[in-house]
């Protein structure tokens, strides 16, 4: 019986961390502010502490990178420092992934709405020999595969964007050991570890 209770309290910790996500994410501010066109400024607010910020730029290069200290952000970069054509700011929390593309000129720096992306991760637990995924309702459909020790996949599927909430799988047949978890959208790639013991 305790232990029961035990998976239960589980369970709603699990959904429960996944609706708070949602919650804040939808509160969350972002704005990027030309100034006298000598400097951008990127302002956050509502962002969950410990998220990665970084700039790429479009072959790829890291150009700026920090992690939140606080439920808000903000920097100011030197518009003629800042590389031009077309930057991709990413914000990434242990739930979701936003990747912000930013067009910059001479004279401002704007982001471009009709290409933002917004991921959420999926939250992977395990418990008497199954696995349990919560999908958010806001989620990309993703391939998920499932490899050994070894780089071995064991297991495919493709998860579509209809399918939310708790998914189950039973990981009874899996050999003990560690496995990680792929989940791939849109060339994007978000890992996870379980062990089956």
């Amino acid at each position: 019986m305790k232990n029961q209770i035990t998976k239960i309290v589980a369970a709603i910790i699990l959904l429960a961390s996944g609706f708070a996500a949602t919650a804040n994410e939808k509160d969350r501010e972002i704005t990027l502010k030309s100034e006298n066109s000598k400097s951008v400024v990127l302002q956050m607010n509502n962002v969950k502490i410990g998220s990665e910020i970084s700039l790429w730029n479009e072959s790829g290069k890291l150009l700026y990178k920090d992690q939140v200290s606080d439920n808000s952000y903000s920097k100011v970069f030197n518009l003629n420092q800042l590389e031009k054509g077309e930057l991709t700011l990413e914000v990434e929390s242990a739930e979701s992934l936003e990747v912000l593309p930013i067009s910059v000129s001479e004279e401002s720096a704007q982001f471009i709405k009709s290409e933002e992306k917004f991921y959420a991760k999926p939250v992977v637990s395990v418990a008497d020999e199954m696995m349990r995924i919560f999908l958010r309702d806001d989620h990309s459909g993703y391939d998920m595969v499932i490899k050994d020790q070894l780089g071995q996949s064991v297991y495919k599927n493709k998860i579509d964007e209809s399918q939310k909430g708790l998914q189950r799988y039973n990981v009874s047949k899996l050999s003990k050991g560690k496995y990680e978890i792929q989940f791939t959208a849109d060339g994007r790639s978000f890992y996870h570890t379980i062990i089956i013991e």
